[in-house]
């Protein structure tokens, strides 16, 4: 139950349903109250546990949605990573192919190592020294 309050909010109503039908049938059963018999009132709350029951079917086919779902975008991302690894292994194409640039990779001659090197002295940095 992902909403606590929720949840407890609709038993509670349930309860305080059944304990209207209960006494109701128990004390007055042919007295008709607010416009409604007995026999409304019980419709009333099978139209209720209905509704309750087909939000948890559509709940749980939801569920299994998200589940395809998800489990599909798993073997796209496998299929993505075999031809991306197909392109760098192809002779024709490899790591420096427009090819390569166009599926979003940076080519393998356009790489730079990413290592900067910092200034090591606590006051100044590299470009303040330069400037003066």
């Amino acid at each position: 139950m992902a909403n606590n309050s929720t949840s407890t909010q609709r038993r509670q109503l349930g309860r305080k349903a059944e304990d209207f039908r209960i006494a109701w049938k128990q004390q007055a059963p042919e007295a008709a109250f607010g416009g409604k018999t007995l026999a409304d009132f019980e419709a009333d709350i099978a139209a209720l546990d209905s509704a309750v029951e087909e939000f948890d079917i559509a709940t749980s086919n939801r569920s299994a949605a998200l589940r395809a779902r998800d489990g599909k975008k798993e073997e796209l991302k496998r299929s993505l990573r075999s031809i991306m690894r197909g392109v760098q292994a192809d002779p024709a194409h490899g790591e420096n192919s427009p090819l390569y640039r166009a599926m979003g990779y940076v080519p393998l001659s356009e790489r730079r190592s990413g290592l900067t090197r910092r200034n090591t002295d606590t006051g100044t940095s590299g470009n303040e020294e330069a400037a003066a």
